[in-house]
């Protein structure tokens, strides 16, 4: 919510370092923009970008035709993003967006942010067109998580715990960034089914990464012409 404290304020143009860094968060962050890229694919108009942090993914998404625009809670990554693209601040869980006037939203690294992500979804699915799409990419819930270790040799052990979901804090995680900030851990299956139970259907699900086991999960989802479910009861009250 607004009144709370972002997590990122105070990290911005240190996050924005990292995640430009070309060492082993630069890669990951790398994938995830041509992963976002070729889920997207090729296009014209307006393209909004759900916690769009620093605005990274702007230069790639305009160079597959799109013009971005941006919505974040954090002012300090605000800052940054900025110089990219334009940008507000906003809850991913209560969109300062009129309903059905998105025709193409996107999110990358956002879904381990989100303390309502089902909210968010929702959000997401209200302010599409219908047809409209909504691609998510973030870091594998199974195999890049709080639970998950990653050998020296990229096996991957997945820790006791995995079937639960909730937020873990930045001193149980080894990793550059969500050291700092934590991060939520939902299951694969959780993931996947909000969206299904927000209305949309599924158009297509990626599992990739620079490594060998795949550390990014990437989703595609679109908004019904016709609503279905539990959705057309959510918007028949706005």
């Amino acid at each position: 919510m607004i009144g709370v404290k972002p997590r990122y304020d105070g990290l911005a143009e240190w996050y924005d370092e990292v995640m430009r860094d070309p060492g082993d968060r630069g890669l990951l962050a790398r994938s995830a923009y041509e992963t976002l890229a070729d889920l997207l694919g090729t296009g014209r108009g307006a393209a909004l970008d759900i916690g769009c942090g620093t605005g990274l993914a702007a230069e790639r998404v305009r160079m597959l035709g799109y013009e971005p625009y941006g919505i974040d809670l954090s002012l300090d990554q605000l800052g940054v993003a900025s110089r990219r693209l334009q940008a507000v601040q906003g809850d991913a869980a209560r969109l300062p967006v009129a309903s059905r006037r998105v025709p193409l939203a996107y999110s990358t690294f956002v879904s381990s942010d989100l303390d309502e992500f089902d909210a968010a979804v929702s959000e997401a699915y209200r302010v599409l067109r219908p047809g409209g799409r909504y691609v998510s990419v973030c870091v594998h819930p199974c195999l890049n998580g709080g639970h998950s270790q990653v050998s020296d040799d990229g096996t991957v052990v997945v820790r006791p715990g995995y079937a639960s979901s909730g937020y873990q804090s930045g001193f149980e995680f080894g990793s550059t960034i969500r050291s700092h900030v934590g991060a939520w851990h939902r299951p694969l299956a959780e993931i996947i089914n909000t969206f299904l139970a927000a209305g949309f259907g599924l158009v297509r699900l990626v599992e990739t990464g620079p490594a060998t086991l795949p550390s990014l999960l990437g989703i595609s989802v679109v908004k019904p012409w016709t609503p279905s479910g539990p959705q057309v009861r959510g918007e028949a009250g706005r």
